[in-house]
């Protein structure tokens, strides 16, 4: 593993996994997850925890297998977030139609074709045949989680704004106010939603950004947050 120096500092004994976006990756987030499961056997401790930063479905080839590897993930504690991809679509199965055509368009028919759907289903068929327990861990997926001096979301924060007045749609959509502010947040920000062009995980003083473009050909990412460090696992 690459050590990094980390913008904030954990309590001794606790270890943060976060992991970027999947969209798909099913493959990748194995072997991510494999990779965790072999520090935790080399480093143990009963303070580590996983965060997948959100994002799992759409554009890549495997969105369910994607989700059943979350599901199956079993060497800690695990904390899963809301992407905008997954906001989206369940907009879409709660019946509105403009979420429905814009899932469409960034890559929901990829994930449709992972879940056994023909390419010109209609939409009233969707949520039957998602399987029910992927409906029920899409519903379960938090906004944000936090874990000392560290603050995860998917997409980011408004600068100026409090937290408690944040907008979920800042939280799970914005870009540039946040990717171009150096404003101090009160918190470092864990994120993904951006891929970084570099395909390396891009360490600020306010904020860590963790999509390195795993559908577009670059790594899955996994920052491993302990003590004043962080440590840089790809797939």
């Amino acid at each position: 593993m690459r050590w990094l120096k980390a913008p904030a500092t954990l309590p001794v004994g606790t270890r943060v996994y976060a992991i970027g976006d999947v969209h798909g990756c099913a493959d990748k987030l194995r072997a991510l997850h494999g990779l965790i499961r072999a520090d935790l056997k080399a480093n143990p401790t009963s303070g580590a925890s996983v965060v997948h930063l959100g994002d799992f479905i759409d554009r890549g080839p495997d969105s369910a297998g994607a989700i059943e590897a979350v599901l199956a993930f079993d060497a800690c504690p695990v904390v899963n977030l809301r992407g905008n991809h997954e906001d989206t679509l369940l907009a879409a199965l709660d019946g509105d139609s403009p979420s429905a055509t814009d899932w469409m368009y960034y890559g929901g028919k990829d994930a449709l074709a992972s879940w056994g759907f023909a390419a010109d289903a209609p939409r009233d068929s969707w949520a039957a045949g998602i399987p029910a327990a992927h409906i029920s861990f899409l519903r379960g997926l938090r906004l944000h989680h936090r874990v000392g001096p560290y603050l995860f979301v998917h997409a980011g924060l408004r600068p100026g704004i409090a937290f408690e007045d944040q907008k979920p749609e800042d939280l799970l959509r914005i870009r540039g106010a946040f990717l171009d502010s150096e404003a101090d947040h009160g918190v470092i920000v864990v994120h993904g939603h951006t891929p970084v062009r570099e395909r390396e995980a891009d360490l600020r003083e306010n904020r860590i950004n963790l999509d390195t473009g795993a559908v577009f050909g670059g790594p899955l990412t996994c920052g491993v947050l302990e003590e004043g460090r962080i440590g840089i696992l790809t797939a």
